[in-house]
């Protein structure tokens, strides 16, 4: 068992070595996500464990030391494999002044898995990203049997937007577009969730889009934007990152139309596995008071599936300070950022 820093040949061509992991890579374990946590106060630290390619984020959390996060990863194919990093990566952390460690893991929400992760010393924490469960859609498939697979209220809207005129168009990710999508989000977001400030986005988006890591796509009636997709790519794999649109004219079925183009886009640069990026829980799709049931019951209509993994856990590497860090210091922490940045800590 070995773990190394990446040296500066892998760091360059670091999306390709992540997209080769036992998961076939993600998003989040690009380059271009990690290096944009650089604005929030992260520092990407690229790592080796035993040959799997890991990407984290790094902050010093005073007096108890730093703490890393790898998010969604490592990129493991089953517990087993994990559960094999974990001596590794607790004695290469240990030696580096790192007091926890905090991983999510796209294994599957099962009691046998849970209690592997258990056993080998990691604690489940609160989940972080928005996509522990989500719709995942295989298009490998050609696009007409794609769309023939969607439940038919979806197929239906699909129709009913094509024959209102509606136009979906990839975009160039410009200074005139963010501004554009920041207000829709804004517009989405309204009373619902939270987002972050419009210089992180922009930020965001265009350093996706230079690296060919991101991509817009727009809805348009008559000329105005109803809908927009912003969708991150790595390998065969890609994700509907942040989508909005518009409560001041709605139009039946631009959302869905705009899917249909996302997937002819992200087919034509070989991808098959399109994660749509949060869903309520398999568990809570029919109940029609969870928060997150409107967007379960659009994204399920490209792909009944819901699935669930197995969320998010910490690894403990100084148990003193660990400990002190999940009765207190990660409340204080967040609470301060929030206070003072009105953004997520994470």
């Amino acid at each position: 068992m070995t773990t190394r820093f990446a040296t500066p040949d892998e760091i360059a061509r670091w999306n390709s070595i992540i997209s080769e992991n036992p998961d076939g890579g993600n998003v989040m374990q690009g380059r271009e996500f990690a290096e944009q946590k650089r604005a929030t106060g992260w520092t990407p630290v690229y790592l080796v464990v035993d040959g799997v390619a890991l990407t984290v984020l790094q902050k010093t959390v005073l007096p108890l030391g730093r703490y890393w996060y790898v998010p969604k990863g490592p990129g493991v194919k089953d517990a087993a494999d994990l559960v094999a990093l974990v001596p590794g990566l607790k004695a290469f952390a240990a030696g580096r002044g790192v007091f926890g460690v905090k991983i999510d893991p796209e294994l599957p929400s099962d009691p046998a898995v849970a209690a592997a992760l258990e056993a080998a010393g990691l604690v489940r924490v609160a989940n972080v990203q928005p996509n522990v469960s989500t719709v995942i859609l295989d298009i490998s498939a050609e696009l007409e049997a794609i769309e023939a697979s969607f439940g038919s209220k979806t197929r239906y809207n699909i129709r009913a937007a094509r024959k209102a005129g509606v136009e979906t168009r990839v975009v160039a990710v410009d200074d005139e577009n963010c501004a554009i999508f920041y207000r829709l989000l804004a517009e989405t977001a309204e009373g619902s969730f939270s987002i972050r400030s419009e210089e992180y986005y922009t930020g965001f988006w265009k350093r996706h889009a230079r690296a060919q890591a991101g991509a817009f796509l727009f809805a348009y009636v008559d000329g105005d934007v109803v809908s927009a997709d912003f969708i991150m790519v790595l390998g065969a794999k890609a994700s509907r990152k942040d989508a909005a649109s518009t409560r001041k004219r709605t139009v039946r079925g631009a959302s869905a139309l705009l899917e249909v183009a996302a997937i002819e886009w992200l087919k034509a640069r070989g991808v098959t596995e399109y994660d749509l990026c949060g869903a309520p829980p398999s568990s809570e799709a029919k109940n029609k008071d969870h928060e997150h049931y409107g967007i379960g019951m659009f994204k399920t209509g490209f792909n009944p599936t819901i699935t669930d993994f197995v969320g998010t856990f910490d690894l403990p590497v100084r148990p003193v300070q660990h400990r002190a860090w999940l009765r207190i210091g990660e409340r204080a922490v967040l609470k301060v950022h929030r206070m003072r940045s009105h953004e997520s800590w994470y």
